[in-house]
């Protein structure tokens, strides 16, 4: 498993993380509160997203991107970790669906390839609001089947 760390907010970026004392409960609402969709599966690839805690510049989440399938995912990149976009629940509608950190260069050329039973995990921060995260997967390198995975709801109070 791999982790990478970029701390974001949706409408800032920061260079540091902090986080301070708060439990996953305390954060966190269910898949069906605020009438929110539940997760789905692109090619056998799960996302699964934690909040860990809140510090001054937001809450901490933890993306969990895991392949259950016997076939290699393929996600297109973002500097050297997949590209997730994150949605934003408002006024009862998903919104957005945009990549809200900045992509360093490509550490190598590509997709992210994430072969079966591996997982990769993305660190981000959010400022308060109803999100959750989808990325493109794709079971040929070339992207060219590729479908929407969507992870569960999460709240940044």
């Amino acid at each position: 498993m791999r982790s990478l760390v970029f701390c974001v907010g949706f409408g800032f970026f920061a260079a540091a993380c902090s986080a301070s004392a708060a439990t996953a409960a305390d954060l966190q609402a269910p898949d069906s509160a605020l009438g929110a969709q539940a997760p789905a599966r692109g090619h056998n690839v799960s996302i699964t997203v934690s909040v860990h805690g809140r510090g001054p510049l937001g809450d901490s989440v933890t993306v969990h991107i895991h392949n259950d399938g016997p076939d290699t995912g393929y996600l297109p990149r973002c500097g050297s970790g997949p590209l997730i976009l994150v949605q934003h629940f408002v006024n009862g509608v998903w919104t957005g669906g945009v990549q809200n950190f900045m992509c360093l260069a490509p550490s190598a050329p590509g997709p992210v390839q994430i072969v079966p039973g591996a997982s990769v995990d993305e660190i981000r921060v959010f400022e308060p609001g109803r999100y959750r995260i989808t990325a493109s997967v794709a079971t040929r390198s070339d992207l060219s089947n590729s479908v929407t995975a969507v992870s569960n709801a999460f709240d940044a109070p």
